[in-house]
């Protein structure tokens, strides 16, 4: 896989890899935010993103190294990054609150059961002890 994205990267012009080296760092920016907040579920896509950055540097300095200009400057809109990593936190957060929602409502359940199943084994209790009392006083 990383041979062929390898050779994906390397059919690139200058300005295509400094534009996708740019996007790259933008949404590294939106990942790490997003850990940053704790909506992000899947962690991994740092590190993948990391690797990726280093490939296309690792391009554009061996473009450098063959003579072409790489001295560009590309500017990307970290503002839509930042927007799209808070739309996909409000989501997770969503999913999380109503995950919690629904192991709240599932306690409460079991919980008025598990109190139901407490006061019967008590009474049983008493009942045991009494006929336990009584068995020793015609004894």
């Amino acid at each position: 896989m990383a041979n062929k994205l390898m050779d994906e990267i390397r059919a690139l012009s200058v300005e295509q890899l400094l534009e996708r080296n740019e996007a790259k760092k933008a949404e590294l920016f939106a990942l790490k935010f997003q850990a940053a907040v704790g909506s992000l579920e899947q962690t991994h896509r740092i590190k993948e993103i990391k690797k990726e950055i280093a490939r296309i540097q690792l391009v554009i300095a061996e473009k450098a190294k063959a003579g072409e200009e790489v001295n560009k400057t590309v500017k990307t809109n970290y503002n839509q990054a930042v927007t799209e990593a808070e739309k996909a936190g409000k989501e997770v957060r969503a999913k999380q609150r109503k995950m919690i929602e629904e192991l709240q409502a599932q306690y409460e359940n079991n919980g008025a059961s598990n109190d139901d199943a407490i006061a019967e084994a008590m009474a049983n209790a008493v009942v045991e002890e009494q006929n336990d009392v009584n068995e020793g006083e015609t004894k």
